[in-house]
């Protein structure tokens, strides 16, 4: 693993570290756990199938690993259900076969970003991509990427709206009634929205992988069990904060496992049932100028 190391908020993401003990990153569900939050907006209408995995079991647990999983789970449940709302920036890092490499050889980010995430319970959220640069291989160097083409969705618990800027729309997409109130928590990564203890073992593989002297956060690894999950993504390692369990960073290993997609968010912008207008945050946006809004139903609603 390779995560960004803890001065990465006042250094260059290319300067990442690569000593187990200094990582810092980290997958969510948010957690946000959107993935499209960290995902596709449409895949958080689909529920997870049933068709199990054909992926490659991890070894089981002991039964210490297994109770400590257990209690940080409940806790981590707790928790999640005494949050009413959170807001926080991030910083996300694309690797993938076009990335660059150092000096030394070590793979560097394809591209770079700083957005927005924001949530309220139980089903509102918000993920944006504010600035971007991109790896330009002719040119040797990083470029900025256009205002206002970054990933961008809203969803106010009945619908999903997402900004298509490459297509120049603005898609809503309605909720079916049986998803209503619960659709990030059930969406492709539940990490991070109103993650459920009972939910996460059913639907991922799960185990704690802290590394040894590391006290203030806890580090977990998930593995889908099915095929649903594993379409968008093989593993995803979560870094919790040890003292109130919110997400530092998420760091997601697209399927076939070499692409990843690292997050990471900044505690010193995160804020805790403060700072959200539930009206102004979650609404439908207004549909810029130029733009097609375009109304469907969810796949199967």
């Amino acid at each position: 693993m390779r995560f960004v190391c803890r001065n990465c908020l006042r250094c260059s993401a290319r300067h990442l570290c690569t000593g187990l003990f200094r990582l810092q990153v980290c997958c969510l569900s948010i957690l946000l756990l959107g993935v499209g939050l960290i995902v596709a907006p449409a895949a958080i209408a689909q529920q997870p199938a049933s068709q199990p995995t054909q992926a490659v079991k991890a070894a089981p647990l002991t039964p210490q690993q297994q109770a400590a999983l257990d209690q940080l789970l409940a806790a981590w449940e707790t928790r999640n259900a005494r949050v009413t709302t959170w807001s926080c920036t991030f910083y996300k890092w694309e690797y993938n076969a076009w990335s660059p490499a150092d000096q030394a050889g070590e793979r560097l980010a394809f591209s770079e970003s700083t957005g927005e995430i924001k949530y309220a319970a139980p089903d509102k959220g918000l993920f944006r991509v504010k600035t971007s640069k991109q790896w330009n291989p002719e040119k040797r160097q990083y470029e900025a990427r256009p205002a206002n083409s970054g990933e961008h969705w809203v969803c106010n618990g009945t619908s999903i709206y997402e900004f298509r800027h490459s297509e120049r729309q603005l898609r809503e997409t309605k909720l079916p009634p049986e998803m209503q109130g619960r659709a990030i928590s059930e969406g492709p990564l539940p990490f991070v929205f109103g993650a459920k203890a009972d939910t996460l073992r059913k639907r991922y593989s799960m185990r704690i992988i802290t590394p040894p002297g590391v006290a203030d956060q806890v580090w977990l690894e998930a593995r889908p069990r099915f095929q649903v999950d594993a379409a968008n993504f093989s593993k995803v390692e979560l870094i919790l904060q040890a003292k109130d369990l919110m997400p530092f960073a998420i760091q997601i290993y697209k399927p076939g496992g070499q692409d990843r997609d690292v997050y990471q968010f900044d505690p010193r912008t995160s804020l805790i049932d403060r700072g959200l207008d539930l009206i102004r945050d979650f609404s439908r946006p207004l549909t810029p100028l130029g733009y097609t809004f375009i109304e469907e139903d969810a796949p199967g609603g």
